[in-house]
């Protein structure tokens, strides 16, 4: 999003692409789990994720959980604080208690606790806002975000989800997967979409090549208009695959302005990833 001094805009992009009718789908539980803990994480994910508040009848539709269950795990989730519902609507929210999860994670996170730092300088050095992003259930989040000091300048939102099909922060974080999670990824994004699958699978996975042999990735108006954005890895670890980005408008970030950042990004990235991997 933009930010011009001033509130941020009422209209912004859809992170992820998603309907209004939420960015939640049934998915099939693995077998070694257990059913009603995934089915209380999707009703969780999905109030959180979506842009409206939603009503018990169309989450049970929707994510394919029966109305009485549906019905427990609000109340649960209500109980604790994830949860909040509007006593006129009966529609659910996500609630307060969300936040104290987040904060523990950014003071916990070793990847937030290496990235501080060099972010930081990265954002004063290049002027605009600098991010750590990683792969957050087949989406990329913000975890670490130094705004730019800049009147005009573009902000993404730390634990904001966003495709990972648009912006260079997605084909850099798509570079650094496994070929079989990618091909996943890949079948399951075309297969939503009402354009040619085997044209749009053959074209995605042609630009994450680039961006893996490159070693970076530049996008320009690609996930809001007007907005620039350079992208390169840091590293993967465990399950966390990270990716650090600055992003500012056209008007700064010009083809060649971007360019002349990349070693700074990649000499910042390998700093970060070396202190990520060093033992708490």
């Amino acid at each position: 999003m933009v930010d011009e001094q001033g509130p941020e805009p009422t209209q912004t992009p859809s992170p992820t692409g998603a309907s209004a009718a939420g960015t939640a789908g049934k998915r099939t539980p693995p077998a070694s789990t257990v059913q009603i803990v995934d089915h209380a994480l999707l009703v969780l994910k999905t109030i959180a994720e979506a842009d409206r508040p939603r009503g018990l009848r169309e989450l049970s539709r929707d994510l394919e959980i029966s109305k009485s269950s549906t019905q427990r795990i609000l109340a649960s989730l209500e109980r604790v604080g994830l949860a909040v519902v509007d006593e006129n609507s009966r529609k659910y929210v996500i609630g307060p208690a969300a936040l104290t999860l987040a904060w523990r994670h950014a003071a916990n996170s070793d990847l937030v606790s290496a990235a501080s730092e060099a972010t930081a300088r990265i954002a004063a050095t290049t002027g605009e806002t600098a991010c750590v992003s990683a792969v957050v259930d087949g989406r990329r989040v913000t975890v670490y975000e130094v705004e730019s000091s800049q009147p005009l300048r573009l902000i993404t939102g730390v634990g904001r989800p966003y495709s990972l099909f648009s912006g260079a922060t997605g084909r850099v974080l798509l570079s650094m997967l496994p070929e079989a999670h990618l091909e996943h990824l890949v079948g399951e994004h075309v297969s939503t979409t009402d354009e040619t699958g085997a044209t749009d699978a053959t074209e995605i996975v042609d630009r994450v090549a680039a961006a893996r042999d490159r070693g970076y990735a530049f996008s320009r108006g690609e996930w809001i208009m007007g907005g620039c954005g350079v992208a390169v890895p840091i590293a993967t670890q465990g399950t966390v695959t990270a990716a650090l980005s600055i992003y500012g408008p056209e008007a700064r970030l010009a083809d060649q302005r971007m360019a002349e950042l990349v070693p700074t990004l990649q000499s910042a990235a390998a700093q970060i990833a070396i202190r990520w991997r060093q033992p708490a």
